[in-house]
């Protein structure tokens, strides 16, 4: 669900306020790298997702917006060997900008990132660790965005990001990004591109953080008159674990995936929209090790459904 409510046309003074909701909840039916005797696990999951941003624009030159997200992550760990985990995530941000002209809007962000573990206290007792269930970020970053041309916009920040997983006085930081583009090729045909990194928990190893790098590129096709519309993305996604926290800590190691999915939605009128969706996920490790064969995997997955908005 989605929810937008403005005061002002673009590039107005005045204030604008966006809400948001998802829920989803998967099961899958398979033992991923093997039987469950071996090293399977499953991907049965909930997600939810809230979000708010509050934008205010004091005149054509300057505006401010500040932003929060909840989300949730939770595996449910009694069909397969091999454990996953969730959290959940608490975001507070941000932003300011300079509209320098049509065609330049220099922009400063950052925020605050608070994660509290799932499945932490059954994890310590097994390995034998002291880790706190909870971890923090900051990130801060610069860059600018508007039009590169009347039909594409752009947005690019580039800045630097400190996560403390655990509470262990030790931290991960780094160089990160967040990139966008829009292409509107015709009335019907649009291109995007997006990319971004950032630090988390990992999923697949206890006493572990993950920095995540994806890139996404998809192009939409509207047709009878914009009722009906064809999508097409291709993700790309670089997990980098690193172990270093667990006291009986495991290899480093690497995680590859991509995903390509081709979906059609269909609006019944303003609120009421159905789609159809087929996916194809192909994971995959260099690491070399039959430990890490659960991970080398290939899945198709179809998808029907309906979405309300308001």
């Amino acid at each position: 669900l989605r929810f937008n409510w403005g005061t002002s046309k673009e590039g107005e003074a005045g204030w604008s306020l966006i809400l948001m909701e998802s829920f989803r909840k998967s099961q899958t039916g398979d033992e991923l790298g093997g039987s469950a005797e071996d090293n399977g696990y499953c991907e049965d999951r909930t997600q939810v997702q809230l979000g708010a941003a509050l934008q205010r624009r004091f005149n054509e030159k300057w505006h401010a917006d500040v932003n929060g997200s909840y989300y949730w992550l939770d595996y449910d760990n009694t069909r397969g060997d091999m454990d996953l985990y969730g959290w959940q995530r608490g975001i507070l941000g941000a932003e300011a900008g300079y509209a320098a002209s049509q065609w330049t809007d220099f922009l400063i962000a950052g925020n605050y990132q608070g994660y509290w573990q799932d499945n932490a206290e059954d994890s310590m007792r097994r390995v034998g660790t002291d880790i706190s269930d909870s971890s923090y970020g900051w990130t801060v970053q610069g860059g600018f965005g508007s039009y590169a041309t009347k039909r594409i916009t752009y947005r690019v920040l580039a800045g630097w990001s400190i996560f403390e997983y655990g509470d262990c006085g030790e931290s991960d930081n780094g160089f990160t990004y967040t990139v966008s583009g829009n292409w509107k090729i015709g009335e019907t045909w649009n291109m995007m591109v997006l990319g971004s990194s950032y630090y988390q928990p990992s999923e697949r190893s206890y006493g572990s953080s993950s920095r995540v790098d994806a890139f996404s590129w998809g192009l939409a096709k509207s047709m009878i008159r914009g009722k009906l519309n064809a999508n097409l993305n291709i993700t790309y996604r670089h997990d980098t674990n690193e172990q270093k926290y667990d006291g009986n800590r495991g290899d480093d190691f690497a995680l590859d995936e991509i995903t390509a999915r081709l979906s059609l939605n269909y609006y019944l009128n303003r609120y009421l929209s159905i789609f159809a969706a087929a996916e194809y996920i192909r994971c995959f490790n260099d690491e070399g090790d039959k430990m890490y064969d659960a991970y080398d995997y290939d899945r198709w997955r179809v998808t029907i459904g309906g979405r309300l908005s308001y």
